[in-house]
């Protein structure tokens, strides 16, 4: 995240000055948040707000803000949404994190509608500053990346709240189309850790009679995530049984299917 600078919207513009100062506190202690590394969720919350009240009221300006964030600045309101959807992400990451599974969930529903709002901002460009409209900020397939990787992470907190194939398999599918929609995410690990876990639920959903493609699946979970003691005991079960009783050929035909763009739309729509 960029450090900001702050604004005194009670200087610059003509209206209610109670609450443009209220404006320009809270994107202070916004600002104190990202410099002391704090989650500063609740008070960010408040100042998009008061941002959005201020740009929705009959204010005017006796000069432009300057919104600075980092080594970039405009005069654009739009820029300013945009960086406060992003730290209202960050942050619902962070608070999901450090909760329990099913204290997370709406943490995780509300990061991914952050960044689908933020989506919804940039459609309302009609002119981008060209210092700026490089930045990954200001792409869509950005957010929708981000969007798409917290919507696997809503998926992969409900396998830990109960481990089975549905979750996981959703939650590795969406990992895989995030990686391919913005390549800058760094999720390789989230990739191999997911694909694994949903390739053992998989193995568990076939019978015995199927004995050598539960070997070879467990057989790729296991180059993808060693260090799991449970894909470690399956392998081996699996394995000796097919050794011993069943001699089937180690070979499968179960493969996990990818996702699309209109998939993770019509998933979206019912994440809740």
């Amino acid at each position: 995240m960029n450090n900001t600078h702050p604004i005194y919207f009670e200087r610059i513009l003509e209206g209610d000055n109670t609450q443009l100062i209220k404006a320009s506190e809270l994107r202070r202690k916004v600002s104190q948040s990202i410099e002391y590394k704090n989650n500063g969720y609740d008070t960010c919350l408040q100042y998009y707000a008061e941002l959005q009240n201020i740009m929705n009221s009959n204010v005017t300006c006796k000069e432009q803000p300057l919104f600075i964030w980092g080594d970039y600045s405009t005069t654009c309101w739009l820029y300013e949404q945009l960086n406060i959807l992003t730290l209202l992400s960050h942050w619902s990451i962070e608070k999901a994190v450090d909760n329990t599974p099913k204290d997370a969930k709406d943490w995780y529903l509300k990061s991914v509608r952050y960044e689908m709002d933020a989506l919804t901002i940039l459609k309302k460009y009609l002119w981008k500053d060209s210092s700026i409209s490089n930045l990954a900020i200001m792409q869509d397939r950005f957010h929708l990346g981000k969007a798409i990787l917290y919507a696997s992470d809503y998926y992969y907190n409900m396998y830990n709240f109960k481990e089975c194939l549905e979750p996981i398999r959703r939650s590795y599918q969406l990992t895989e189309l995030a990686s391919h929609v913005w390549k800058g995410l760094t999720i390789d690990d989230k990739l191999k850790t997911r694909k694994a876990l949903a390739l053992r639920q998989l193995a568990h959903r076939l019978t015995d009679d199927d004995c050598g493609q539960r070997v070879a699946l467990m057989e790729e979970a296991n180059e993808l995530l060693p260090s799991d003691i449970n894909i470690s005991n399956d392998l081996k079960r699996w394995r000796g049984q097919n050794d011993s009783v069943y001699y089937h050929a180690v070979e499968t035909d179960k493969t996990i299917n990818v996702l699309c763009l209109h998939d993770f739309f019509q998933i979206l729509s019912t994440m809740k």
